[in-house]
């Protein structure tokens, strides 16, 4: 092995473990948030490492961007309100350090038991053989849309329901469409517009790129749902037209859509999002569409419903 690389994994490996530590040993709020955004961008690079560029797209997206953005937002809303900034919690040292120890003892213990794993084929050799029938060229792709889909439709259904779970603490009826008045003379707003066209054209390359290599549904719902935060920074919130019961049915599309696909599979006498070898990639195709579009209105609208229920809190909690 290059001992270039196995130095540098190894230090990038005691980066991501002191980040670790210190994002939930530091003081204050604005340390940890910057610690936690400096922990996912290494947690990006250690999968982008392993060579799981899809893991660390999602990472740097969701993990570091959109968490990121929300916990930026949260600290100005704290900054700035100071009558409103919690108590800082006291820690004593024996804290700090029973923390440290068990942080330690858990990733050692983690280590040794990957490194004590016996050598196994995988599944590799069989998503390999079974390709040609999955109706896409890349086996991740293959195994994420088509062997185990399954488990890509309640990843989306994961979504779903934290999304219920901040219309139930929020007020559902709360979320309703707020234009704001768009700023395009400001360097935010000149560099949304600059910035928009290019991610969505990457958002739908990385859809397409999904059949032949690493990309996707996930890796283009997050890009869109960026685009659709940078929107919402630049002063844009929902078209008039959306209304809360369409944007409601916009969350629910990826997982009915997948639901329905299921079901007509087995109604049709073959298992649960079972594709016929005939039909697997346009029903592959329509159903990485309807997880993007779904995906990407789901990320954007964590973001908007959080801002729009600390600008207009009066609002939510009087129609909740």
């Amino acid at each position: 092995m290059n001992p270039v690389a196995v130095g540098f994994d190894g230090l990038l490996a005691l980066l991501i473990l002191f980040l670790a530590v210190r994002a939930l040993t530091a003081p204050g709020l604005q340390q940890p948030v910057i610690l936690f955004i400096a922990f996912g961008l290494a947690m990006a690079l250690a999968w982008a490492r392993m060579r799981a560029p899809d893991v660390a797209l999602a990472e740097a997206a969701i993990g570091t961007g959109l968490l990121g953005v929300l916990l930026i937002d949260s600290l100005g809303l704290f900054t700035r309100s100071k009558s409103e900034t919690p108590p800082q919690p006291r820690r004593s040292r024996a804290a700090s350090i029973l923390a440290v120890g068990t942080t330690l003892l858990l990733a050692g213990g983690l280590g040794f038991a990957i490194l004590a794993m016996p050598e196994a084929e995988g599944l590799a050799a069989a998503a390999a053989e079974k390709l040609g029938a999955s109706g896409v060229d890349h086996p991740v792709t293959a195994v994420l849309l088509n062997f185990r889909s399954f488990d890509t439709w309640l990843e989306i259904g994961v979504l779903l329901i934290a999304m219920w779970g901040l219309f139930c603490a929020g007020g559902r009826e709360g979320f309703a469409p707020r234009a704001t008045e768009a700023r395009p003379g400001t360097v935010l707003g000149g560099t949304v517009q600059s910035l928009l066209p290019l991610v969505l054209l990457v958002g739908i390359y990385l859809l397409w790129l999904g059949k032949v290599d690493s990309g996707g549904a996930f890796q283009a719902g997050v890009v869109l749902g960026a685009a659709g935060i940078l929107l919402r920074l630049g002063g844009l919130g929902f078209p008039d037209w959306l209304r809360p019961w369409l944007v409601r049915t916009l969350l629910l599309f990826g997982f009915a859509f997948m639901l329905l696909v299921g079901l007509s599979a087995l109604f049709a006498g073959a298992a649960f999002l079972e594709y016929p070898p005939t039909l697997a990639g346009p029903l592959i195709l329509a159903v990485e569409l309807a997880a993007t579009l779904s995906i990407g209105f789901t990320l954007y609208c964590f973001f908007t419903y959080l801002f729009d229920l600390r600008i207009h809190p009066a609002t939510a909690s009087s129609e909740s």
